[in-house]
């Protein structure tokens, strides 16, 4: 029983030592995860320029695409899906709104994607869904928590009625670590924010 035992567990090893090499001695091979990387840094810098074109919507919309079957769970690419089909079709249509909702399913929280998806939800605040409101108030709730320039990501987004339901969020949050006391530094982000 012993030795049916160390074989086991040597070809195991064998087999965990065989797949860490390739790894080091094969670097060209690129992974899943490298390759999502890759489309999604294409599709970035298809979206770069100052005035998109529809070319490079094109162009995003394909490496996004491929970033998405590589890596289904990026939150990112989900958004940039909603971003790209609003360019597209000039509004947050079914499509659009579904892609943002499945970013929030990914990453709940951010945290890589907060910032562009909150700017891009308060600036489209009477367009999303009431679910997307509340995963998008959520997000910013943690934000303006670890974040002091959260109010600078308020005052960055245009439409109205999204900077209203953006500062209102955020006051409220500073105001409750501002009565905790626990950070002066917060305290005058408070200030600025709250006036």
């Amino acid at each position: 029983m012993f030795t049916p035992m160390v074989l086991a567990l040597s070809g195991a090893t064998s087999i965990s030592a065989i797949i860490l090499a390739s790894g080091l001695t094969w670097p060209a091979l690129a992974a899943p995860l490298s390759l999502a990387a890759h489309h999604e840094k294409r599709a970035d810098l298809a979206l770069r320029s100052e005035q998109v074109s529809a070319h490079d919507l094109d162009r995003a919309a394909r490496e996004n695409d491929k970033t998405l079957e590589s890596s289904p769970f990026t939150a990112s690419a989900w958004l940039r899906a909603a971003y790209i089909r609003k360019e597209e079709t000039g509004s947050l249509d079914a499509e659009s709104l579904r892609n943002l909702e499945i970013s929030y399913r990914v990453a709940p929280l951010g945290p890589g994607v907060s910032r562009w998806r909150l700017r891009f939800v308060f600036e489209n605040w009477q367009s999303v869904t009431p679910a997307i409101r509340v995963a998008a108030l959520n997000e910013l709730r943690v934000f303006a928590t670890y974040h002091k320039g959260s109010g600078a990501l308020v005052d960055s987004i245009a439409d109205p009625a999204g900077r209203l339901a953006a500062k209102l969020t955020v006051r409220n949050v500073y105001m409750n670590i501002a009565a905790t006391g626990s950070d002066d530094a917060l305290a005058q982000e408070v200030r600025r924010v709250t006036t």
